[in-house]
């Protein structure tokens, strides 16, 4: 009746135990609610929101209307997002799908006013300062409370609406955007590997050093402070941050804990679709191999040698010949096959406890070079689109686990390069800026070394001249 064409929905059908909405759309195919048949035409999944495109139509009727479902899945159970970089590139995902010809947005959450009102007052102050440069968070949620009382209905989301701005804020001050379409890498490459006027440094340069600045407030896990903890950190070592460092299962051993240094990490279509964790310490083997089995990870890359430069770099974690007992874990080789940039190493991983048993598979990238990174991207994306074939070809829902020996810098490049290709085949635009930033937002330090953050940049664009390194 409204003419609306976009619904935003920002909770889930269910949290923490409790209904918060009934599905009110078709999983397949076609449902009648009332006097209006929907028909479910395609969903989008990606790791912080759902698009789903419908089609309604009265019973009887010939006439039909598209609408545009976006249901943001980010949000978390308590309080607010740690960052706001997730919403407003899901606000832009919106804005791009919304036509102004149609009737008003359609937005609720569970009683419609806190999040609700959350969103709503960000997306009005974000349209008032792409139009007139000035915001007025207050007088907005003013004006909502007077069409709609309790709307952001607490401190918290009044405050998490002023952060938004202000990192929109951010964003437009700090010159062009950094998301582009495809077909506009090329050129745009070669505009940031150009000096800027005016001063001794290039684009690149500059757009790196914006994510200089740290961008989570979130502290490292208290569980540090015990000191057994402590030793299963390699000196100077990445910590995970708080809210989704991988927590390992109790086990009865003498200053046993569930700490390990490993963050569970976003890839692009599926949340915590990584693993993302420091190379394992002689102290820490078992913990790592729990992990693998716990996590239900099927995948392990190891982007490092066991030794460079003349340092350690990772321990040896796997048996070479024999099979070897992990704590409760029984690993056993299975092949091992040498291909020109990587290793190829299959385990048998059993738990001594029940006999249940699953093969594990360890890709290890030798072309990485001691110092820099690789010279050409094509070895890399064969490597990594190998890794994402073989996750795809043995149908195994688990994360990846992905280390090097810190488990940020490289870790960080494999994580960045699957993120951009994937969403370069699905959306046909790139944002190497955005995704490390986002990656950042759950582990420190991800991409490193600016070398490595145009590594991004080129592994992407040799990725156009070949779009068939993932399969299509």
């Amino acid at each position: 009746e409204q003419h609306c064409s976009t619904i935003i929905m920002m909770t889930r059908l269910e949290e923490r135990g409790r209904v918060k909405c009934d599905r009110y759309w078709p999983l397949r195919g076609v449902e009648t609610y009332g006097l209006v048949s929907v028909t479910l035409l395609d969903t989008t999944e990606v790791a912080s929101y759902c698009l789903r495109s419908l089609t309604l139509c009265k019973v009887g009727g010939r006439e039909r209307r598209e609408v545009k479902h976006f249901q943001f899945l980010a949000w978390p159970d308590h309080g607010v997002p740690n960052h706001p970089a997730p919403i407003l590139a899901f606000l832009k995902r919106v804005w791009a799908c919304t036509s102004t010809e149609t009737g008003p947005l359609v937005v609720h959450c569970s009683a419609g006013i806190g999040r609700t009102g959350c969103i709503i007052a960000l997306d009005t102050a974000l349209h008032r300062l792409r139009a007139e440069r000035c915001v007025d968070v207050y007088g907005h949620v003013t004006c909502l409370r007077s069409s709609r009382p309790g709307t952001v209905q607490s401190q918290e989301l009044y405050g998490f609406v002023y952060s938004a701005v202000r990192e929109a804020i951010g964003e437009t001050t700090a010159g062009a955007a950094t998301e582009i379409l495809v077909r506009l890498l090329h050129t745009r490459l070669q505009r940031l590997q150009q000096r800027v006027p005016g001063e001794n440094v290039t684009g690149l340069e500059l757009e790196f050093k914006r994510l200089g600045v740290e961008c989570s407030t979130s502290c490292p896990p208290v569980v540090l402070a015990l000191p057994c903890n402590a030793q299963k950190n390699r000196p100077g070592a990445v910590l995970p941050y708080e809210h989704n460092r991988v927590r390992l299962q109790h086990v009865r051993v003498q200053h046993s804990t569930d700490y390990i240094n490993a963050s569970l990490v976003d890839g692009y279509r599926h949340r915590r679709a990584y693993i993302v964790t420091q190379g394992p310490l002689a102290g820490t083997t078992e913990d790592f191999w729990r992990l693998v089995w716990e996590q239900n990870s099927p995948i392990i890359v190891m982007l490092t040698k066991l030794r460079e430069m003349g340092r350690e770099k990772c321990h040896r974690y796997w048996p070479a010949e024999r099979a070897a007992r992990y704590h409760f874990l029984v690993v056993s080789p299975i092949a091992e096959y040498n291909m020109p940039q990587y290793i190829l190493r299959e385990f048998k991983v059993t738990d001594a406890r029940d006999g249940q048993s699953r093969t594990v598979r360890q890709f290890q990238f030798s072309d990485w070079p001691e110092q820099g990174v690789p010279r050409m991207a094509e070895p890399f994306l064969e490597f990594l689109g190998q890794v994402h074939k073989t996750k795809d070809q043995f149908g195994q829902d688990g994360p990846i686990t992905v280390h090097c020996s810190a488990g940020a810098g490289r870790s960080g490049v494999f994580v960045t390069i699957s993120v951009l290709l994937e969403r370069m085949r699905s959306e046909g635009v790139l944002d190497v800026f955005l995704t490390v930033k986002m990656l950042r937002l759950q582990r420190q330090g991800m991409v490193q070394t600016q070398e490595q953050y145009e590594f991004c940049y080129r592994a992407a664009l040799e990725y156009l001249g070949n779009f068939d390194h993932f399969g299509n």
